[in-house]
């Protein structure tokens, strides 16, 4: 089942190799035991060290769950534990070329996204929308974070109408990293330029919600993608100022 430990990585990163290996591979199933810490050290020649930072390497990763007294089990992987493994590494991520990328994937992913809400939406989630819509244009000018919530929620709910769980997973993240965004686009005092910016905000929100309440795929596609190549050179600008 395992290959024998060589020399190119750690003896560390090759056991937790060849363990998520044999994992990935369905040696072992979501809920299986491991062999036991002996039993690893024996399998591999190695000493228990070794072994319990492999072991404590993949937990970390969510891979494995170790239960003390019971022994190390194969985790049962779902769309929640992996979505919190991207939200923890978008939010310790200081690399501004992340958010720019995570802002390329909008554009390639919401274009369709909004497409497929103008198609499906029904007339309560066009309530949601209009509500929000309702609560942006109220929201205080300096309130960044509840302005932040807004648009979130404006976005998460187009999400919610395509249903798919797995651009949940991928899109979520994306849209909790929004709060650093907007701390550096806006990370100076208030000077007039928020509010041209706001309004701007809007329209994009208005566009889209129009579309998609007119059920115009191809319109709601295209107010997406102006929306999101806004927010894009909104970005660059930030940056490229500071």
């Amino acid at each position: 089942m395992f290959t024998s430990i060589g020399q190119e990585k750690s003896i560390t990163q090759q056991i937790e190799f060849e363990l998520t290996k044999a994992i990935r591979t369905g040696s072992y199933l979501p809920g299986h035991k491991l062999p036991t810490e002996n039993e690893l050290c024996q399998l591999f020649n190695v000493s228990r060290t070794s072994v319990r930072e492999a072991v404590k390497k993949m937990s970390a990763k969510g891979i494995v769950e170790v239960k003390r007294g019971s022994g190390v089990y194969v985790s049962e992987i779902s769309i929640n534990s992996a979505s919190e493994n991207l939200n923890m590494f978008f939010e310790l991520s200081s690399d501004e070329d992340i958010i720019l990328q995570t802002i390329n994937a909008r554009l390639i992913l919401e274009p369709t996204l909004a497409a497929q809400a103008a198609k499906s939406r029904t007339e309560n989630q066009l309530v949601i929308l209009k509500d929000n819509m309702a609560a942006m244009y109220k929201c205080d000018l300096k309130d960044k974070k509840k302005e932040t919530e807004l648009d979130n929620d404006f976005h998460r709910t187009l999400l919610s109408i395509a249903d798919n769980s797995v651009l949940e997973l991928l899109l979520n993240p994306i849209f909790n990293l929004m709060p650093k965004f907007k701390s550096i686009v806006y990370a100076k005092p208030t000077d007039g330029n928020l509010q041209t910016h706001k309004n701007i905000m809007l329209n994009h929100h208005e566009n889209i919600l129009n579309a998609i309440i007119e059920q115009d795929e191809q319109k709601a596609r295209e107010a997406m993608k102006i929306h999101i190549i806004e927010t894009q050179t909104n970005y660059k600008s930030s940056i490229k100022n500071k």
